[in-house]
C-alpha cells in the first residue's frame, strides 16, 4: 500500500468508526458486531503503526469512546476511567503475559480471570460508605451524572456494609456495569409488542438506552441490575490486589460476579478462560469475554497505562456464535430516507438463545462482494445480539444457473413499496454510507412511516409510543403524511387506533393516547436543533442539527441562512481557485501571460477566501461543510421543505436556536484538566460556551489552549508535548475579561 493509499484508508476507517462508536456508545444502536468493530478499530491501529507519519493524537485507537448525550451534568472522574484492550486470540493472550514478565522482570505472575461484561460501564462513588454519585464512563476523564437513574435499581445498597477490622475509605470509586436480565428484557419487548411499539433489539443496548432516559421513574419500570467488579480512586487504600477487592465488595454487600478465576502464570490463564467459556451462558449478565489482570496493585501501578487502557490487562473475547442455514429469499426493506436495503429470509435456525429468520446484508456491494445468491447455503452471525448478519456463502455447494443478485432487477426498477423512481446514489447518513439505490419519492408512504417513527423517536422528540406498528397505521390510514401532522390527530382517534386486524383488532388505548398527547405538547418547548434532527433533513445528523442550531435564531432563518450561504460561496472559490491555479494538472496555464493571470486571480480568490473564513464563517466547524449547506438549502426550497415550514407556523411550533453571539473565543477550542482553585469544571465550560468557545475532551493540534488545573493529568504532557499554549485559572479570567 502506498502512503497516498494508506492515508486514505486511514481517513476511511476512522470516519467508519466515529460513525460505529456515535451508533453504540451514545444511540445504543449498533449496527454491525463487536467483532466487525474490532476488526476495523485493529486494522487503522496497523495502518497507523505502519505509517506514523498519519498517526493522530485524536485518532479512535487513542482514545476511549464517548458515550456522553445532552440532557445531563458532566462530572469528572476522581481516576481516569479506561477501557480495555481487546483480542480474539491466544497469541496475543500469551503475548500479553510475555509482555509483563518483561516489564517486571519475573516469570512468577498471578492473574485474576473475570467475566467480561455486555453491558453499560458506571463508576459509583460512596463517601463515608454511603452512595453519593454514579457517572458514566464518558471519555474516561468525566462522565455523565446518571445518580437519579441507578438509585432506582433495587439490588444497589445505599450504605456499604461494615467489615470487622476493617477500614472504611473516606472516598472510593467502584466500577461496573449496568444490564438488564434477559427475563426483564423479554417482558419490556412482550409490553412493547402489545402496544404496537418497535421492539428493542438486545439487553444491552436497551440497558445503555434506560439509564440515559431523563425521566427516573421511567427508569425504575426497567429493572435494571448492576454488577461491580473494580476500584478507581480510593482513600485510603483499603486492598492490594484485585482478587481481595472481590472479597470486599461481596462483603461490603455489593452485586459481585458469581466467580473469578486464580491464576498463576500464562497456561492456568488460558485454562481458566475456556473453563469461564463453559459456565458465562449461565450467568444473569451477558457476557462476550474473560478480562486477565494482573492481581498485585502494585504491580499494576509499576506497568501503568495508556491514555485509553491500562497496560496491566487484556480482554479476550470469545468468538460469535455462528449457524449454517439456507437463503430462501432477498426481500428489500425502504428506509425513512428512501434507502432501499436487503434483507436475508433464512430457513429458520436456531442460534445463540433464539429463532433466527432473518438477517441484514448490508448494501448490493456487500451481497456482491461475499457473492451470496438465493438458494446457497450461508453462515450467519450473531454477536453481541445485535441484528443477525450474514458472513458468507458456500459456492462449492451451490445449485447450479443460481443468477447474481440485481437489486434494480429485483425490485422491477422502481421502489418496491410505492412504484416510483430509484437511483443509485451516494448517501452519509444514518440507515447507510457510501453508495446506495434511494426511492426518489418523498411521499413515498415507507419513507413516510419511518420519518414519523424517527420524529417520535427517543433521540428526537421523544413522542413515546409512536413506532413501528403504530407509525405505519397512522400513515396507512391517512391521518398522517408529514410528521408534524402528528399534532392534527385527536387523542379520541389515537385510542381507538386499531394495531391488529378486522379479524383481531387490538386498539392502541386511552391510556397510550393520552401519553403520546402530553409527549407532543412538551415537545413543542424543544429547541431548534431538536426539530431540525427530528424532521430528518438530509444530511443532517445530530451533531450537525446542534451546530446548526447554535448559529440559526428559528427556521426562518435556517431556510434562507446567509451562514450556508457563505458555505457555499466559500466551495465555488475554492474550487475555482483549484481549478485556475498556475500548476493545475486539470486545466494547466497555456502561456507564462496565462499563468501571470492566474496568479494575480488566485491572490484574490485567498483573499475572498480569508475574508469569509474571518467573516460570516468564523468559528464555523467542519461539520457545515458545502454537502450539508447545499443539502439543507434544497431540501427547505423544496415542495416538502416548504410544506413542512408552513405546517409548523399552522399550528404555531416556532423552535428557538440556542444562538451563541461570537465573541472573545470565537473560533477557540479549550481541554480541561485538573481542578480549578475557585471555579468548577461545568462553570468553566459555560464561560467558554456563552464567549463563543468550544471544549473538547481530548488535545490535538487544532487546540487553541488547555486550561489547567490542579493534579492535571496526561492531557497536559500532551498539550506540552504538541506546543498547544497552557493556561491557569488566572489567565483564563483574564483573557476572558479581554
Amino acid at each position: 500500500m502506498t502512503p497516498a493509499e494508506a492515508q486514505q484508508r486511514i481517513a476511511q476507517l476512522r470516519a467508519d468508526v466515529a460513525r460505529h462508536d456515535e451508533r453504540y456508545y451514545r444511540q445504543a444502536k449498533p449496527e454491525i458486531t463487536d467483532f466487525a468493530y474490532d476488526g476495523l478499530k485493529r486494522e487503522l491501529a496497523e495502518l497507523e503503526a505502519e505509517f506514523p507519519l498519519f498517526a493522530t493524537a485524536d485518532s479512535p485507537t487513542q482514545r476511549v469512546g464517548d458515550d456522553r448525550v445532552q440532557g445531563f451534568r458532566e462530572v469528572a472522574h476522581r481516576q481516569k476511567m479506561l477501557s480495555l484492550d481487546n483480542t480474539y486470540s491466544e497469541e496475543e493472550v500469551r503475548a500479553f503475559h510475555t509482555r509483563m514478565v518483561r516489564l517486571l522482570g519475573t516469570e512468577d505472575l498471578h492473574y485474576t480471570v473475570e467475566p467480561k461484561i455486555d453491558g453499560l460501564a458506571v463508576s459509583l462513588t460512596y463517601e463515608q460508605g454511603r452512595f453519593v454519585r454514579a457517572v458514566t464512563r464518558g471519555t474516561g476523564d468525566k462522565g455523565d451524572d446518571v445518580t437519579a437513574n441507578v438509585r432506582t435499581i433495587a439490588s444497589l445498597p445505599r450504605e456499604l456494609k461494615k467489615v470487622r477490622g476493617t477500614v472504611m475509605p473516606d472516598v472510593v470509586e467502584i466500577r461496573g456495569e449496568i444490564y438488564l436480565t434477559a427475563a426483564e428484557f423479554e417482558r419490556i419487548n412482550a409490553e412493547r409488542a402489545a402496544a404496537g411499539e418497535e421492539l428493542y433489539a438486545n439487553p444491552r443496548n436497551t440497558a445503555a438506552g434506560t439509564i440515559k432516559q431523563l425521566d427516573a421513574a421511567e427508569v425504575a419500570r426497567r429493572k435494571l441490575s448492576i454488577v461491580l467488579y473494580s476500584l478507581g480512586h480510593c482513600e485510603p487504600a483499603v486492598v492490594t490486589t484485585q482478587a481481595r477487592l472481590h472479597e470486599r465488595l461481596k462483603a461490603w454487600g455489593l452485586p459481585h460476579v458469581e466467580r473469578i478465576w486464580h491464576a498463576l502464570g500464562i497456561d492456568e490463564v488460558w485454562a481458566s478462560i475456556g473453563e469461564l467459556d463453559a459456565l458465562r451462558r449461565s450467568f444473569a449478565y451477558g457476557t462476550d469475554g474473560a478480562v486477565v489482570k494482573l492481581d498485585d496493585m502494585a504491580l499494576q501501578r509499576e506497568v501503568g497505562a495508556t491514555d485509553k487502557a491500562p497496560r496491566w490487562a487484556i480482554a479476550y473475547k470469545y468468538k460469535p456464535d455462528t449457524a449454517r442455514t439456507r437463503l430462501k429469499a432477498i426481500t428489500i426493506q425502504v428506509g425513512k430516507t428512501g434507502i432501499l436495503s436487503p434483507v436475508a429470509e433464512l430457513e429458520p435456525v436456531f442460534l445463540a438463545g433464539s429463532t433466527i429468520a432473518r438477517a441484514t446484508l448490508h448494501n448490493e456491494e456487500e451481497i456482491r462482494r461475499k457473492d451470496i445468491r438465493v438458494g446457497d447455503l450461508v453462515e450467519i452471525e450473531k454477536a453481541g445480539e445485535v441484528i443477525p448478519a450474514v458472513l458468507r456463502s458456500f459456492p462449492e455447494e451451490r445449485l447450479p444457473g443460481a443468477p447474481e443478485f440485481d437489486l434494480p432487477a429485483a425490485v422491477g426498477h422502481k421502489c418496491p413499496v410505492c412504484g416510483g423512481k430509484i437511483a443509485k446514489l451516494a448517501v452519509a447518513d444514518e440507515e447507510a454510507q457510501g453508495v446506495a439505490w434511494k426511492c426518489q419519492n418523498y411521499d413515498c408512504s415507507a419513507q413516510r412511516t419511518g420519518r414519523l417513527g424517527f420524529f417520535c423517536s427517543r433521540k428526537a422528540l421523544a413522542i413515546d409510543g409512536v413506532g413501528g406498528v403504530v407509525a405505519e397505521k397512522l400513515v396507512e390510514l391517512g391521518h398522517v403524511q408529514d410528521p408534524p401532522d402528528l399534532y392534527d390527530v385527536a387523542q379520541e382517534t389515537l385510542a381507538t387506533l386499531n394495531l391488529g386486524t378486522a379479524e383481531k383488532p387490538r386498539v392502541f388505548g386511552e391510556k397510550n393516547a393520552a401519553k403520546v398527547v402530553a409527549a407532543r405538547e412538551a415537545a413543542r418547548a424543544l429547541p431548534l436543533e431538536k426539530w431540525l434532527y427530528a424532521l430528518s433533513v438530509p444530511d443532517v445528523g445530530e451533531t450537525t442539527a446542534r451546530e446548526l442550531g447554535r448559529r440559526h435564531r428559528n427556521f426562518t432563518e435556517l431556510a434562507d441562512s446567509a451562514l450556508l450561504r457563505a458555505v457555499l460561496q466559500k466551495a465555488g472559490l475554492a474550487a475555482e481557485r483549484e481549478l485556475q491555479a498556475p500548476s493545475s494538472r486539470k486545466n494547466p496555464a497555456k502561456s507564462d501571460e496565462d499563468r501571470a493571470r492566474r496568479k494575480e486571480l488566485c491572490v484574490r480568490l485567498d483573499a475572498e477566501i480569508a475574508g469569509l473564513d474571518a467573516g460570516p464563517l468564523a468559528g464555523v466547524p467542519s461539520d457545515i461543510g458545502p454537502a450539508v449547506a447545499a443539502s439543507v438549502v434544497e431540501f427547505f426550497a423544496s415542495v416538502p421543505g416548504k410544506r413542512l415550514l408552513a405546517k409548523l407556523q399552522q399550528l404555531g411550533i416556532d423552535p428557538q436556536g440556542t444562538v451563541v453571539a461570537a465573541g472573545v473565543f470565537t473560533g477557540k477550542t479549550f481541554v480541561l484538566t485538573g481542578t480549578l482553585p475557585t471555579m468548577k469544571r461545568e462553570e468553566a465550560e459555560q464561560k467558554i460556551l456563552a464567549a463563543g468557545g468550544k471544549v473538547s475532551g481530548s488535545v490535538s493540534k487544532k487546540t487553541s489552549y488547555v486550561l489547567a488545573g490542579a493534579e492535571a493529568g496526561s492531557k497536559l504532557d500532551k498539550a506540552r508535548e504538541l506546543g498547544v499554549p497552557v493556561i491557569d485559572e488566572t489567565e483564563f479570567q483574564r483573557l476572558l475579561g479581554r
